[in-house]
C-alpha cells in the first residue's frame, strides 16, 4: 500500500471475516507490486476512472494466485457508488448489470445507507484462458453485521485467445445458434431420438403454421408447445370447441389478432427453425369435449416423445403473455468491453425467484418435459436447447453442459435399477408443483406413469399408485405437512387418504424414504366395476422387493405377523443362507409366496358391514393393528415418536408433521393411544451414525451377524369413522418392539 493511494483504504475487504489485519494489509499491495508479466498501463487509451485503474484487473486475473485473491472483495467504485463516471466503461458495465438486477430505481433509494458494490474473482484464468467474477452487494444487515446479495457474474478472457464471431444474447433470439445446437443433436445423439413406439391418438391435430388453419394428421414431423395457461385475458382468444373446430381447418381460420400471443411467437419460432407444424393443446383438443380431451391426455406422453422437438414457454403468467425474443426485444442483454487486453462480458442468468417464472411450478408443465425428447426453453433473458445428454446455450459465454442427474426431466437415470425408483423421483418433482384445477391432479401425471409403467393405466394403476408396486407406493408421506390430509371427494375427483394425491391437492409434496422394502404383510382389496367382484390390488406378478427378503419374512413370520404361519420348519435355523435355500425350494419367486402365505381377506360384506357403505376409492383389508401412544422424539425438538407402554420410543411418524404434531403432543392428548395398522416390512440402511439400535434392534443369523439392515415394520396410523377408516400418518416401528407389543387382528376400510 502506497501512503498516499486515496484508493487502497476502501479497496478491499475480506471474504472471510476471520481474516487478520496483516492478511488484508497484503491484500492492498496487489494493487502496488511491481510485476514483469503486465504490460504497461496508460489510462488515457483505456478510459478507464481512477477507481477501476487502481484495481489493476488484468494483474490480478492472470498474475495473481487464485488463493491469493479469492480471500478478498474488491470494491467497485467504493466513494461513488451509483453515480460512477460515466465515462469509464468499467462503471458502465457495472452499471448496466445493477439495472438489470434492480430496474432504474437508484441502489441508495432500495439499500440501507452503509453500502457497497464488490468484486469477487472466483475461478481460475490459466486453465481456460477466462475466469468468472461475481459482483455482489454489500449492505448493513441491522444487527446482524453485513450481508452479500449477488446481482451477477462478468466472463473475463484474454482478447487475444477468444473467437471473434463469438455468438451472445441480445434483443432478439440467435436463430443460427439454436438450429446449430438442434442439428448436432438429431445427427449425433442417438440417445435423443425416438424409439419409434409412441402412438398418436385417433384424430390427431396440428396447428398448419404457413396455411394459419388446424389439420388433422400424424405422419408428418412437428414441434409441441409446453406453456402455461393463466386467466384468459381476452374473451376473444382462440379455443378449440365443437363450435370452432371446422371454422379452424379453413386456411387462414386462425387469425393472428385472436391468436394467443404465446401460441402466435411459438408458430413464428416454426418458421424460424424450418418447421411448419405445431401442436399446442388449445387449439388440437376441443376444450368441450370430455371424450376427446380424456383420449388426448391418456395419449400425452405419446404426443410430447412423438414431437421433434418442444418449445418451453418458461416465461410468463398466461397464454397472451408472449415470448420475450420474439414478438418483443429482450430488456436483459450482453455487453461487452475491452480493458487491458481483457474481453469483460456480462453473464444472463434468470432470477432465482422471479413471480413470472410459472413454467417450472406447473403439474402439467413437469409431465410435458418428462416426455419430451428435445427441449428449447425460452425465459425472459436468453434461450436454451436441452436434449437427453447436453444442454446448450444461446450464447457461447455458457459452455455445452452435461445434464446434471438432480435437474434433468430424464424418464429413468442411471442407477435407477427399479421402475419405482424413476416414479418415486417424478412424483416428489411433480408433487412439488402446482394445478390450476385439483380434478387435474392425476391426469398430469397419466403421461409419466404410462412411460415408466406401460400405456394401460386405467388397469395398471389405482388412484395414483401402481399396483405392481402398490406396497411400495402405498409409503408415501408429506415433506412440510403443514396441511391436515384427509380424503377428498367432489362430483368431478376422488382423493382417498391413503393416496399421494390427497396430499398433493394440499399443496404438499410427496416423498418416500430411503429404506430396503422387503414386502408386504396384508392384501388390500378394491371393488370392481362388477359390483360382485373384489380385486386384490397388490398381489401382481412382477412385483419387485430387495435382497434377503426371505430373511426377513421369515423374522416377520416368527414374530406373528401372519395370521397363519406357512413354514414353521423354517424357523428351526436363522442362517441366512439356509433361509434363502429354503424358500428357493420351496417358492420361486415373491408372488409365488405372498400367493400360498398371506390369507386372502375373502368376500369383504362377509368380513366387514362397513364395505356395504363403501364410496369410490375404498381398499380393504384384515391387518394386524397396535396402539401405542406419541411422544417427543428426545434426540430432536423435530419429528414425533411413537411410545410403547413403558414410554420407551419405539419407532417414529414419517416427514413434516407440523399440523399434526401440534395436535399430536397436546399435553391434553399425551394418553391417547391411536392405532396403527401394519402394512409391510422394510429395513433401516445401517450408516457409520447409526446408535446403538445397530445391534439392539436388530436380529442376528446363526453366525451371530448382524443384518445389514434393522427389520421395521412400516404402519399406517387410522383414525375411524362410523366404522370407516382414514389415513392420518405414515410411520415405522422396529420389529423387535412390533414382537412384543399387544396385537389383534382387524378389519379396515380404508378411504
Amino acid at each position: 500500500m502506497t501512503a498516499d493511494c486515496p484508493h487502497c483504504p476502501g479497496a478491499i475487504s475480506p471474504y472471510n471475516l476471520n481474516e487478520d489485519e496483516a492478511t488484508i494489509a497484503g491484500g492492498r499491495e496487489l494493487f502496488h507490486q511491481p510485476c514483469k508479466a503486465c504490460p504497461p498501463f496508460s489510462t488515457q487509451e483505456q478510459g478507464l476512472c481512477s477507481t477501476c485503474q487502481h484495481l489493476r484487473l488484468r494483474h490480478l486475473v492472470s498474475c495473481v494466485p487464485l488463493p491469493n485473491r479469492r480471500k478478498f472483495l474488491f470494491h467497485l467504485y467504493p466513494d461513488r457508488k451509483e453515480n460512477a463516471t460515466v465515462d469509464c466503461p468499467c462503471c458502465r458495465l457495472i452499471q448496466h448489470m445493477v439495472s438489470q438486477a434492480f430496474g432504474e430505481n437508484p441502489l441508495s433509494d432500495l439499500m440501507p445507507e452503509d453500502w457497497s458494490l464488490s468484486l469477487f474473482l472466483s475461478s481460475e484464468y490459466s486453465k481456460s484462458y477466462n475466469t468468472v467474477a461475481d459482483i455482489y452487494l454489500q449492505f448493513k444487515d441491522g444487527d446482524e453485521g453485513m450481508s452479500n446479495m449477488w446481482i451477477g457474474d462478468i466472463h473475463v478472457a484474454d482478447v487475444g485467445k477468444i473467437q471473434t464471431d463469438i455468438s451472445s444474447v441480445g434483443e432478439q433470439i440467435n436463430w443460427p445458434r439454436l438450429r446449430a445446437a438442434i442439428n448436432k443433436c438429431t445427427t449425433d445423439h442417438i440417445g435423443c431420438k425416438s424409439d419409434g413406439n409412441a402412438n398418436l391418438p385417433q384424430g390427431f391435430r396440428l396447428v398448419d403454421v404457413a396455411r394459419r388453419c388446424i389439420v388433422e394428421t400424424s405422419d408428418v414431423d412437428f414441434v409441441a408447445l409446453s406453456y402455461v395457461w393463466g386467466k384468459d385475458t381476452r374473451a376473444s382468444l382462440l379455443t378449440a370447441t365443437r363450435k370452432t373446430i371446422e371454422a379452424y381447418k379453413k386456411e387462414g381460420g386462425l387469425v393472428a389478432s385472436d391468436m394467443p400471443q404465446t401460441i402466435e411467437d411459438a408458430m413464428n419460432a416454426c418458421t424460424k427453425l424450418g418447421t411448419n407444424y405445431l401442436w399446442a393443446d388449445r387449439l388440437c383438443i376441443i376444450q368441450d369435449d370430455p371424450e376427446d380431451k380424456m383420449h388426448q391426455i391418456m395419449a400425452m406422453n405419446d404426443i410430447y416423445e412423438s414431437a421433434s422437438l418442444v418449445l418451453v414457454s418458461a416465461y410468463g403468467d398466461s397464454m397472451d403473455f408472449g415470448i420475450d425474443g420474439v414478438s418483443r426485444s429482450r430488456s436483459v442483454t450482453q455487453h461487452h468491453i475491452d480493458v487491458s487486453g481483457l474481453r469483460l462480458t456480462n453473464l444472463v442468468r434468470e432470477s432465482a425467484e422471479d413471480p413470472l417464472s410459472l413454467w417450472q411450478t406447473r403439474g402439467w408443465t413437469y409431465q410435458e418435459a418428462v416426455c419430451a425428447k428435445r427441449l428449447l426453453h425460452f425465459t425472459n433473458t436468453r434461450a436454451y436447447y436441452e436434449c437427453q445428454t447436453s444442454t446448450y446455450y444461446e450464447d457461447m459465454y455458457n459452455p455445452e453442459a452435461e445434464i446434471d442427474e438432480f435437474t434433468t426431466y430424464g424418464v429413468r437415470l442411471d442407477g435407477e435399477d427399479l421402475v419405482f425408483d424413476a416414479f418415486e423421483r417424478h412424483l416428489a418433482n411433480y408433487s412439488s408443483r402446482k394445478l390450476s384445477f385439483p380434478s387435474d391432479v392425476y391426469n398430469a401425471f397419466i403421461g409419466i406413469a404410462n412411460l415408466l409403467y406401460g400405456p394401460n393405466y386405467n388397469q395398471l394403476f389405482f388412484y395414483g399408485l401402481p399396483k405392481i408396486d402398490f406396497d411400495r407406493a402405498l409409503r408415501w408421506h408429506a415433506w412440510n405437512g403443514v396441511n391436515s390430509i384427509q380424503r377428498a371427494e367432489s362430483s368431478t375427483l376422488t382423493c382417498p387418504s391413503w393416496s399421494w394425491a390427497s396430499a398433493m391437492i394440499q399443496g404438499e409434496q410427496v416423498r418416500y424414504q430411503d429404506m430396503a422394502f422387503y414386502g408386504t404383510l396384508t392384501l388390500w382389496t378394491a371393488k370392481t366395476s362388477d359390483p360382485e367382484r373384489w380385486e386384490v390390488l397388490n398381489l401382481q406378478a412382477g412385483t419387485k422387493v430387495d435382497e434377503n427378503w426371505e430373511t426377513n419374512m421369515t423374522i416377520a413370520i416368527g414374530a406373528g405377523c401372519f395370521r397363519i404361519s406357512p413354514i414353521e420348519k423354517l424357523l428351526r435355523s436363522s442362517d441366512r443362507i439356509t433361509v434363502h435355500e429354503r424358500f428357493c425350494a420351496r417358492w420361486s419367486n415373491y408372488d409365488s409366496f405372498c400367493r400360498e402365505s398371506i390369507p386372502n381377506p375373502g368376500e369383504p360384506r362377509l368380513q366387514d358391514p362397513a364395505t356395504g357403505i363403501m364410496g369410490l376409492g375404498y381398499i380393504h383389508t384384515i391387518a394386524q393393528a397396535a396402539f401405542f401412544r406419541l411422544g417427543q422424539r428426545k434426540a430432536s425438538q423435530y419429528g414425533v415418536g411413537i411410545l410403547d407402554a413403558n414410554d420407551q420410543i419405539i419407532g417414529e411418524l414419517c416427514g413434516g408433521l407440523t399440523k399434526f404434531q401440534e395436535e399430536a403432543l397436546n399435553p391434553e392428548n399425551k394418553s391417547h393411544e391411536h392405532e396403527f395398522v401394519a402394512i409391510s416390512l422394510s429395513g433401516f440402511h445401517i450408516r457409520p451414525y447409526t446408535g446403538e439400535e445397530r445391534t439392539t434392534k436388530n436380529y442376528v443369523d446363526k453366525e451371530g451377524a448382524n443384518l445389514d439392515a434393522i427389520p421395521i415394520v412400516n404402519v399406517l396410523l387410522i383414525e375411524r369413522k362410523n366404522d370407516l377408516a382414514y389415513r392420518k400418518e405414515l410411520g415405522w416401528v422396529y420389529m423387535r418392539d412390533w414382537a412384543v407389543a399387544a396385537r389383534c387382528w382387524r378389519s379396515v376400510v380404508l378411504g
